[in-house]
């Protein structure tokens, strides 16, 4: 087949120029979804205080059981067709067979999100019961179910752009939905005081005016179409996911319910903070690079063919450096921050974040070790995996959570996702070899691991602010060095940060020519 868009010969080729010209768009499109999910983070930390004074406790509870249980059903109905269909985008050439996946995507994400929800709203009393205890208002699980039949106008056109690699559309329709959910919540919440009701109220009307505009985009640009032979395929590859996606809410959220059984609610809180701020790096780093890396990455596996394996593993070599830095940061600082931004019942929120950290980076991994498996489609091995950590993680929990509590579940998270890094890192090399070695990975975060734990050992927890700050720089100056000592921190790495600093039009106009 021949490509119906127009391509320039040096980006359908490789040579010396691909990794770095991949490498930049990478970092462009990142950036993008960096700064979107920056305003997000920045804007619901804005309006915290407001809802906190208008919604009770009990709402919050109401809230998150409702929204945990539309995520798991969301995670069953789906069926895994969204990452089937950037797979499967990716697999043809032309622009018509392009927009058969993306179309028949669409209608099958559609049609089983309505039917789902039908069944959903049959049923809103027994579920009510069970969720929220008896005498609860039925009404909240009706607009929950509402909520999750709605969010779906927005599900595939947000891939269908992501594996265009439009960052710009995704990052302003996000924005606007934030914006326009933000605005109704304000209205519905605050002045017309209608409490968990107006949060529901402005997700389903922000979700069908923006999810809808961008769903009739989708279709002007793909047409109406429903391939049968297609669907089968997106559904046979999609399937196994959902194991997947069942083993990450195990692996991120069952160690809650443990310390809930055995330790008093204040514990759940305090590690619930600890664990929010070692997600910041999935938040900061690993979430914006995967969304651009999974469509990245098969464009380079479709374009570049037997160079494609090296081009790879020079931009997963950068991700690991960049990604492992930040964690080291996060985890370093997380005393001086934490003891600083929160109140004294808070303070022992900093002692499982180091921990946390390492669970969550190898969590952040998976934008690395899910490459090979997702270019040989094989998605069965991530859910086999995943399913595999899902149990080792319900297995610490029973045994570390009654006696150490928070740390026993930190303890758990890291073992857990370690476990499942190893094995998907090693199925996926040998799916498609991607060459990215252990002393790649393991150097950084050895060097790290060594520095932080010197650090925690000499500067004392009740350290003044400045003697922390002060004693913390330096150890983080030590990282840096034995980074370039090792050479794992290059000259022309050291170059490029330079000309960065000194020279950022220049760098600006580098990535909008990406």
């Amino acid at each position: 087949m021949t490509s119906s868009a127009a391509t320039s010969p040096e980006e359908t080729a490789g040579g010396p120029g691909a990794p770095r010209r991949y490498f930049a768009s990478t970092v462009k499109h990142g950036l993008v979804y960096s700064f979107g999910n920056a305003l997000g983070r920045i804007a619901g930390f804005i309006m915290l205080p407001v809802y906190t004074r208008v919604l009770t406790t009990a709402d919050y509870g109401i809230l998150e059981i409702l929204a945990l249980s539309t995520d798991v059903l969301g995670m069953v109905a789906g069926l895994g067709i969204q990452a089937a269909m950037v797979r499967f985008y990716y697999q043809y050439e032309t622009d018509e067979e392009r927009h058969q996946v993306v179309s028949t995507a669409a209608a099958m994400v559609w049609l089983v999100f309505a039917v789902v929800g039908a069944i959903g709203l049959t049923f809103a009393r027994p579920l009510s019961d069970a969720l929220l205890g008896e005498g609860q208002s039925l009404r909240f699980v009706q607009l929950a179910v509402t909520s999750f039949v709605v969010s779906s106008l927005g599900d595939i056109p947000g891939v269908y752009f992501r594996a265009r690699q439009r960052s710009g559309v995704i990052v302003a329709s996000n924005f606007a939905r934030l914006m326009l959910s933000l605005s109704l919540n304000i209205l519905f919440v605050v002045w017309l005081r209608v409490g968990v009701a107006g949060i529901f109220y402005s997700t389903i009307l922000s979700s069908v005016i923006v999810g809808g505009v961008m769903s009739v985009r989708v279709v002007r640009e793909t047409g109406v179409q429903f391939v049968r032979p297609l669907a089968w395929q997106l559904l046979a590859f999609g399937a196994p996911l959902i194991f997947s996606q069942l083993g990450s809410f195990v692996l991120h959220f069952s160690d809650r319910f443990f310390l809930r059984h055995y330790h008093a609610l204040a514990a759940v809180g305090v590690y619930s903070l600890s664990y929010k701020f070692a997600m910041l790096l999935a938040m900061f780093v690993s979430s914006p690079f995967h969304t651009i890396w999974s469509p990245k990455a098969l464009e380079i596996a479709a374009r570049e063919g037997t160079a494609a394996p090296a081009i790879l593993r020079a931009i997963l070599r950068q991700y690991v450096l960049l990604l492992v830095s930040v964690a080291f940061a996060i985890a370093l600082f997380a005393t001086d921050v934490i003891h600083v931004m929160l109140g004294p019942q808070f303070r022992d929120a900093d002692r499982p974040v180091p921990v946390l950290m390492l669970g969550i980076t190898f969590f952040c991994f998976r934008a690395m070790s899910q490459t090979g498996v997702m270019i040989a489609k094989r998605p069965g091995d991530i859910a086999y995996v995943t399913t595999v950590a899902a149990v080792v993680a319900t297995l610490l929990n029973l045994l570390l959570i009654p006696k150490w509590a928070a740390m026993g579940a930190a303890v758990a998270t890291a073992l857990a996702f370690g476990v499942e890094f190893v094995l998907l890192w090693w199925r996926s090399e040998r799916a498609y070899p991607i060459g990215v070695s252990w002393r790649d990975i393991g150097g950084p975060m050895l060097i790290a691991a060594g520095v932080w734990l010197a650090a925690d050992l000499l500067i004392p927890r009740d350290a003044p602010l400045a003697v922390g700050l002060t004693a913390r720089g330096l150890a983080a100056a030590a990282y840096l060095a034995l980074l370039t000592a090792t050479r794992h921190l290059t000259r022309e790495a050291w170059q490029l940060l330079w000309r960065s600093l000194h020279e950022p039009k220049a760098l600006v106009d580098a990535l909008r020519r990406a």
